[in-house]
């Protein structure tokens, strides 16, 4: 058995515990979190409001294709922003 297996083997059973975060820190996070939820939502219902003056102006000339993806994109975007909740704590390790 080589050094680097054994060091690996080692490091591999070292235990770990969990610490949590100090109130304010949580509180902190919890703050950001809130104002980009906040911004974030606005930013799509203006989009959407944008999105319902082109479907007007794309039914009038006839091009509901153009109009339709547009409207996919946004609701892409919609969905990964609202997931993006429960997907950035697993990259962040909470």
């Amino acid at each position: 058995m080589n050094p680097l297996t054994r060091f690996t083997a080692r490091a591999v059973n070292v235990l770990t515990e969990a610490k949590p975060l100090p109130p304010e820190v949580t509180d902190a996070i919890d703050t950001v979190k809130l104002w980009v939820q906040g911004i974030g939502g606005g930013i799509a219902v203006i989009g959407l409001l944008i999105l319902a003056i082109t479907l007007f102006f794309s039914h009038r000339h006839g091009q509901g294709a153009d109009f339709m993806e547009k409207a996919g994109w946004w609701i892409a975007g919609a969905v990964l922003f609202g997931l993006a909740g429960l997907i950035a704590p697993i990259f962040l390790g909470f």
